[in-house]
Parts: structure tokens; C-alpha cells; sequence
């Protein structure tokens, strides 16, 4: 699945990563650092664009941050769990990064705050 890199950045759908974090993913590109994005969903509920061009744009977006690499979970958008299935598809993705970057709790998104609650709280709490 993933390559080893210094920060990957977890964000629930396509575009989240350009939207949150672009600035700080290319200043750590510029200290020479190694990232990957992860998306948990192909945003497919969005209403701007099907997953399949925000899929394509999504990787236009990643050669413009110098990433790594950038792939889906294919986990359903919308209607994000802290099941096992979910868990061990993220806990498979964030074995080998020295850092994590991810949505914030108080997202004013629904998807984005599922997956914060599962990042931060009980069983999606990872170590």
C-alpha cells in the first residue's frame, strides 16, 4: 500500500489536503521531507465534480505538492465508522510515517468530524 515517508497526511475525501494543509505540505517538501497522501473516501457525495474528477484532480494537485504518492481507502463517503474493516485499512496506512496530519476535531463537515472522532477517541486511537 503505502511507501515509507516522513508525513503523510490522512484527510477524508480528495481536495481536503489542498483545502487544510497545502502550505504546510510544501514547506515540508522544501526541508527535503517525504509525503504521502492518504484520502479514506473518493468523496463521492461531494456536490462539486463526480470521484472521478476529483479523483483527476487530485493528482494534478499531487505532482504540484511534490508528493510522494497519493491513494483512497475506498471507505464510503459519509458514513465513516471506527469499525474493524475502517480501522485496519487506516491502521495499515499510518505504520510507517514519523508524522501524521490529519482533519481537525471541530470540522464543520460531517465526514471530516466521523473521522476525527475515530482518530481521537477509543478504539481509533492509534499507537
Amino acid at each position: 500500500m503505502s511507501r515509507t515517508v516522513d508525513i503523510l497526511c490522512i484527510t477524508a475525501h480528495p481536495d481536503d489536503v489542498e483545502i487544510s494543509m497545502a502550505g504546510t505540505v510544501l514547506h515540508h517538501r522544501s526541508l527535503g521531507h517525504t509525503v504521502g497522501l492518504v484520502e479514506l473516501t473518493a468523496g463521492e457525495l461531494g456536490t462539486r465534480g463526480s470521484a472521478t474528477i476529483r479523483k483527476q484532480e487530485a493528482e494534478a494537485a499531487r505532482l504540484v505538492l511534490g508528493a510522494d504518492f497519493r491513494y483512497q481507502l475506498d471507505l464510503p463517503d459519509g458514513f465513516l465508522w471506527a469499525d474493524e474493516t475502517s480501522l485496519l485499512k487506516v491502521v495499515t496506512a499510518i505504520r510507517t510515517p514519523s508524522a501524521c496530519a490529519a482533519h481537525q476535531c471541530h470540522s464543520g463537515h460531517a465526514t471530516p468530524r466521523s473521522w476525527a472522532r475515530c482518530r481521537v477517541g477509543g478504539r481509533g486511537q492509534f499507537s
